[in-house]
């Protein structure tokens, strides 16, 4: 085929670069809101879907004659520009509002980017969380691309400019938002967002289709039935949660409901039979992995639930 030796050597040169071009793992998606999908999910609640996106959220808008109130903003000065454009834009010159599901990056770290007029509105629980944890998540994220890095450059959490206790009710004109503090749960400041007139809930991390992670060093697998216990006796008909599908009724509170009592039994049959943790978590994820298969997420549930959570 070649009648020449160098440039057979070329080609397969070429040939083997390409290989090892192909087997390298793509960069992950940029985490940027796209606001071209903005889309009612009730009378007066809008979001714009993460598109199963990491690092991702799900943005909500809760809309009345009064203004709007944000839940959730992005990661980084970037994204939250273009969420607070849409939150002018839907507000008609009227107020605007917002709260964070929790404090992590891609939830929170826009807010800078609202207009200084706008109210941000955090539990006491979500303050404390803050001043504890800092930007060291922020930079973990920043560490995973140069496009992340880029999102977060010179990002920095905004001050509250509303701090409540365990509820807080805005009248938004027309429609109402109860804000609720659930205690520690994914983090030590978990926040739920909830519309009573529509009956659409903004479950942030404590219900979702994706696998719970614990990273609250507070909680316990009992704690987290008793705010998903407080979640579904809103009844709610639309759950909108942190990241991943938006779900129906109580679908989210019932499969994560039905997650950690299953962890509990089965950690709790391993330690009476005197299994060791380690031998706790090698025994429930394998019993369970195949149908919740995030090995990180559920050996951290295992390990709460052994130390008595």
């Amino acid at each position: 085929m070649f009648d020449r030796p160098w440039l057979a050597a070329a080609a397969a040169a070429l040939a083997m670069a390409a290989g090892t071009a192909s087997a390298q793992p793509a960069p992950p998606p940029v985490p940027m809101v796209q606001v071209a999908t903005l889309k009612a999910v009730s009378p007066h609640v809008q979001v714009i879907p993460d598109a199963s996106v990491p690092l991702a959220p799900n943005v909500g808008f809760v809309v009345g004659t009064k203004g709007v109130l944000v839940v959730d903003t992005g990661l980084g000065a970037k994204n939250g520009a273009a969420v607070a454009e849409v939150a002018r834009r839907l507000a008609n010159g009227g107020a605007i509002w917002l709260v964070t599901t929790h404090a992590h990056p891609e939830h929170d770290l826009g807010a800078q980017a609202f207009p200084a007029t706008a109210k941000l509105i955090r539990s006491k629980d979500q303050v404390a969380d803050l001043d504890a944890q800092g930007m060291r998540l922020a930079r973990v994220f920043a560490a995973r691309s140069p496009a992340i890095a880029d999102l977060l450059e010179g990002a920095e959490f905004r001050k509250a400019d509303i701090v409540f206790d365990k509820s807080y009710d805005l009248d938004l004109g027309g429609v109402s938002a109860r804000i609720l503090a659930m205690g520690p749960n994914h983090t030590d400041g978990d926040t739920a967002v909830w519309i009573p007139g529509d009956r659409v809930l903004f479950s942030g991390d404590v219900a979702m289709k994706p696998q719970p992670s614990l990273m609250s060093s507070k909680t316990s697998i009992a704690q987290w039935m008793k705010s998903l216990d407080a979640l579904e006796a809103l009844k709610p008909a639309v759950v909108v949660p942190s990241h991943g599908p938006i779900g129906e009724g109580a679908s989210h509170i019932r499969g994560y409901r039905d997650y950690f009592k299953e962890v509990a039994a089965r950690t709790a049959a391993a330690k009476a039979a005197g299994k060791t943790a380690d031998e706790a978590v090698a025994a429930v994820t394998e019993a369970m992995a195949a149908r919740y298969p995030d090995k990180t997420r559920l050996s951290g549930a295992v390990r709460v639930a052994y130390a008595g959570g």
